[in-house]
């Protein structure tokens, strides 16, 4: 069954053989604390949590080579294209990792991880049943105030008001995290906006001329 599965999509076997690409989250649970080992620096640590189809993942891998990139998507040919992708810019300084990210506290130890983006995670439906797959949770939110380095930032964006609301009152439940900036329309309301930058989510809205939530989030001193 699963040799019959690979052959009707062939960017699994293609993702198992990237070198860029880590398709078991156990591998990745192993390089807890490791991943300056892993890279062979001690640059800091920038996560994207879905990374689509390559663009913005890519674009900052090339623009900061003294920075370490992970990244992480569930979709196959998602992970394969960025990943080739991104080997054209540069090839040194990230990985790929196939999961949606609810396990970071596995993955990072803590303080391990500069900077955070979470850009247009699927916000399920309202109803209690699909709720609990989404990625923004009380458990999620204390997992990645722990793994952020002090005086580095989380950065969200999402088209959907209603989980955009959602995940602020947990947010403020949570209680720790410092509100830097908070946007229901952040291309008018937030300054250096760079509109050379963005996701394929981002691109489509602006054509539809829909607005985007951003709220960037601040772990002060402790």
């Amino acid at each position: 069954m699963i040799e019959k599965y690979k052959e009707i999509n062939a960017y699994i076997q293609k993702v198992e053989d990237s070198e860029k690409i880590i398709d078991k989250e156990s591998e990745a649970f192993e390089k807890k604390w490791k991943w300056n080992n892993y890279f062979w620096n001690t640059n800091d640590i920038i996560v994207e949590i879905g990374t689509w189809l390559w663009n913005f993942f890519s674009g900052e891998v090339s623009k900061n080579n003294d920075k370490n990139f992970i990244g992480f998507e569930i979709r196959y040919k998602r992970l394969f294209v960025t990943a080739e992708k991104t080997l054209e810019k540069w090839w040194v300084n990230f990985v790929l990792i196939k999961s949606m990210a609810q396990n970071i506290d596995k993955i990072f130890e803590k303080n391990e991880v500069s900077l955070t983006y979470i850009f247009f995670p699927d916000p399920w439906d309202k109803k209690d049943r699909q709720r609990k797959h989404r990625l923004w949770t009380l458990e999620f939110i204390s997992n990645l105030y722990d793994i952020t380095k002090s005086w580095w930032s989380v950065i969200f964006k999402t088209d959907h008001k209603w989980y955009f609301d959602d995940t602020l009152e947990l947010i403020n439940k949570f209680s720790k995290w410092n509100i830097e900036k908070l946007s229901y329309d952040y291309e008018v309301e937030i300054e250096n906006f760079d509109k050379k930058n963005l996701t394929e989510f981002e691109s489509i809205f602006r054509e539809h001329k829909m607005k985007i939530n951003y709220l960037e989030l601040k772990k002060l001193k402790t």
